[in-house]
């Protein structure tokens, strides 16, 4: 059930103003300035968020994990079977610091030629290093896929404005992958033009909406905001889009699965999905601008892997253009959560779409090597694809005839 609208903090008195921020965990860590992070980038060859293990002796060791492990199904791949030594272990656990008690979020950048490794070795690689930060992985859709293609592939015949917005060139506006603990993300080859990754702190927009937008904050905060959770029959629950708890600001929106979706409302089915409120469109106005307005554009290469505490931070990405010859802007996705380091508990008002990408233990993992074959037109496009609606559904809209090769 929702939880009631009115939070405390720290020694339990209520939160009212912007000083009551002190008293929050995050303050000491999960902070940072949009000014400091560009002023410390200006100022150094690499950018203060990227882990560097680019040396011509890492890239060896990466090479020899790789061979070890690439029998391996993705579920067996861990830091007992992706060996690293000592050297890069102590990187990977800076970058782990970073991310659950540090900014927030991380880029991992390695010293490896992607173009040397097949596809299935690019999951594997991406697996691997990924395990040193986080020891389980959610999955994205109820078939248990859990590594999804962030892409645009040329040979898909499928209209862009009916595919996800994940799978187009289209600019994403600000959101969070609703659900996900740790969104990480696998640069395999980058656009020709923008196709930029943004991060906007939670605390840098809740500090904004508690001095100048109050009412904007108290309309995010109440449990009143419809997620429509099923197609058919189509059901929906009642949620915040931001909350205070445990001392912490906790934000999971995608402006997209907000209400009643097109395709539901147009099939005539019966439904008692509430339609947004004038005063939850100027909530959304207001917060979009913030995050755009507390932005940071993340600077990144082709090998890199981002790390993002998705609980305290939105994302978006700007419109970009393929290059004309050459692949084309393809990330690779995971969500995944830490059994030590992770928040916790989870808000029970935000706990159902988290538990749909962590609660099944028993489900098999599914990690496709590559985008799929063949494009499958979603009934229900979502902008982020995250928590898929519909049973049949695939997050990467792969046919049931010509499924990719997978990793386990």
């Amino acid at each position: 059930m929702p939880e009631s609208a009115t939070y405390q903090v720290g020694d339990g008195s209520p939160m009212t103003s912007v000083d009551s921020m002190t008293q929050f965990e995050v303050a000491q860590s999960m902070q940072w300035r949009v000014e400091d992070m560009e002023a410390k980038a200006n100022s150094s060859s690499v950018p203060p968020y990227v882990v560097l293990v680019d040396s011509h002796e890492e890239a060896q060791e990466f090479d020899s994990a790789l061979r070890r492990s690439r029998e391996l199904d993705g579920h067996a791949i861990n830091p007992t079977t992706f060996t690293l030594p000592s050297p890069i272990r102590l990187k990977l656990e800076e970058a782990r610091g970073a991310l659950f008690h540090g900014r927030g979020f991380v880029v991992v950048r390695l010293g490896v030629d992607l173009r040397s490794y097949t596809e299935e070795e690019k999951v594997i690689l991406f697996l691997g290093v990924a395990s040193y930060l986080c020891d389980e992985i959610g999955v994205q859709d109820r078939k248990g896929t859990a590594l999804t293609h962030v892409t645009s592939a040329r040979h898909w015949t499928v209209p862009r404005e009916l595919r996800h917005g994940i799978h187009t060139t289209s600019a994403l506006a600000f959101h969070s992958d609703v659900g996900a603990d740790i969104l990480a993300l696998h640069y395999r080859s980058q656009a020709d033009k923008g196709g930029h990754t943004y991060l906007a702190s939670a605390l840098n927009i809740y500090r904004d909406l508690s001095t100048s937008y109050p009412d904007c904050l108290d309309a995010l905060t109440q449990p009143a905001w419809p997620i429509q959770i099923t197609a058919n029959p189509p059901r929906h629950i009642l949620a915040p889009l931001i909350q205070v708890s445990q001392g912490k600001v906790w934000i999971s929106v995608d402006p997209g699965r907000l209400g009643l979706h097109p395709v539901t409302a147009q099939s005539g089915i019966k439904t008692d999905i509430p339609e947004l409120t004038p005063r939850q469109h100027e909530a959304l106005r207001v917060l979009n601008s913030l995050a755009s307005k507390h932005r940071l554009r993340l600077e990144t290469q082709p090998g890199d892997m981002v790390f993002i505490s998705n609980w305290s931070h939105l994302h978006a990405r700007d419109s970009f253009e393929d290059p004309i010859e050459g692949p084309p802007r393809h990330l690779v996705r995971l969500w995944m959560r830490d059994s030590k380091l992770s928040w916790s508990p989870i808000p029970e008002s935000m706990r159902v779409p988290w538990e749909a990408a962590y609660g099944n233990d028993l489900i098999q993992r599914r990690f496709p090597a590559y985008p799929a074959r063949k494009y499958k037109t979603p009934a229900y496009t979502a902008g982020s694809a995250a928590f898929m609606m519909e049973e049949a559904d695939d997050v990467n809209c792969e046919t049931a005839d010509s499924e990719s090769t997978t990793s386990g």
